[in-house]
């Protein structure tokens, strides 16, 4: 139905039933992550071939960015949701079955172009129900239900093991159970226009700091994600320690992105998206300064993570505000492809960077980045 015919009533169920398959994908993700590069380990693949593999789901999120508008289009929300969790359920089960490494690349990449499908419609979803007054704290707690799923994710693995076929069936299983909400939201399930007045290059061009934040969300999420208990490990702490601070990182993704919302509802988008940008950049100014301060550097940590993981939820926000609805699918588009960029790249430079120098590496890149957000924001914000 053409969102602005919908009842305020209508509205909230639609966002429940979308934002309720965030939960979960979020789920299936976090499982599907550490099981299939433990599955490779395990099979005696070094870490670059399990890098190469887990590159191929961003690879082909890119590939696939530019084609959605028109997908989107042609299927409605409703169908490309509907595929998109099926293809990759589908696909999940496949592991098993082919139990060889190129094969498991070509999986993953498949899944990477149907995950787009359903990464792609369901924001776009979100931005056509959220009202202006309420945008960034219904991003927030669609992050919130997602960064919850992340973190129960792994359990499925303690539980399962990583042998045999069980735990690809419960992955499976979790995107199946995903689609369940959306089966009550077949009369309140927005259309998306087909006529936008350009492609995701002119989303480029429309609103350069939504892009860039994408990319440096991506980069930030990914780099400090993957690099946190490294980069603790080799600063002399024990696993348990560089654990827990990765949990507590974890935790402030959970936690603090609907009070985010709340705060950019109620002041200005840009402004707390550029705050958030700065907290980042000051965050990894002063992590090497209190490793071994344990109060403040679980403060610091829970703080880093949710304001992080709130780049990429304020960023949606004010992409919502920026753009016509006729443009939001392509917007959207673009934003999820700027979004991989960073998340192959943060990995591999912050990586790099502690290679070169193990105590301030990952912190300097990390405070580049989030530093050049937030000045390219502060100019552009000027005036031109």
């Amino acid at each position: 139905m053409p969102p602005e015919t919908l009842t305020p009533a209508q509205r909230k169920q639609s966002l429940a039933a979308i934002i309720g398959t965030a939960f979960g994908v979020g789920v299936a993700v976090g499982a599907i992550v550490p099981l299939v590069s433990l599955s490779l380990a395990r099979d005696g693949y070094n870490a670059l071939m399990i890098g190469i593999n887990s590159a191929m789901l961003p690879i082909a999120v890119i590939l696939m960015g530019p084609l959605m508008p028109r997908i989107i289009a042609g299927l409605g929300t409703l169908r490309s949701v509907y595929l998109g969790l099926g293809i990759t359920a589908l696909c999940v089960l496949l592991f098993p079955v082919f139990p060889y490494y190129y094969a498991w690349c070509a999986i993953r990449f498949v899944i990477g172009l149907a995950g787009a499908i359903h990464w792609i419609t369901s924001e776009t979803w979100i931005n056509l129900m959220a009202t202006s007054r309420s945008r960034s704290r219904i991003m927030g707690i669609y992050a919130s239900v997602m960064a919850l799923g992340f973190v129960l994710g792994p359990l499925i693995i303690n539980l399962t093991g990583i042998e045999g076929w069980i735990p690809f069936i419960a992955v499976s299983a979790a995107l199946v159970v995903a689609l369940l909400p959306v089966a009550f939201a077949r009369q309140v399930a927005p259309t998306v226009s087909g006529h936008g007045t350009g492609g995701v290059g002119r989303a480029f061009a429309a609103a350069p700091t939504v892009m860039l934040a994408a990319l440096v969300a991506g980069f930030v999420d990914a780099g400090l994600f993957t690099q946190i208990t490294i980069y603790e490990l080799h600063a002399g702490f024990d696993r348990e320690v560089a654990t827990a601070s990765l949990s507590i990182f974890m935790a402030g993704n959970l936690v603090l992105q609907l009070p985010l919302g709340w705060l950019a509802d109620h002041s200005s988008r840009r402004g707390i998206l550029l705050l958030s940008a700065a907290i980042v950049a000051a965050g990894a100014v002063i992590y090497p300064f209190l490793l071994g301060s344990d109060p403040w550097l679980w403060v610091m940590m829970f703080l880093w993570g949710g304001v992080s993981w709130g780049i990429y939820t304020l960023a949606l926000g004010l992409m919502g505000e920026k753009f016509p609805v006729t443009e939001l699918a392509t917007a959207n588009a673009a934003f999820v492809m700027m979004y991989e960029v960073g998340s192959v790249g943060g990995p591999i430079l912050s990586g790099a960077a502690m290679d070169a120098w193990p105590l301030y590496g990952l912190p300097i890149v990390v405070a580049v980045v989030a530093g050049a957000l937030f000045f390219f924001g502060l100019i552009r914000s000027g005036p031109r």
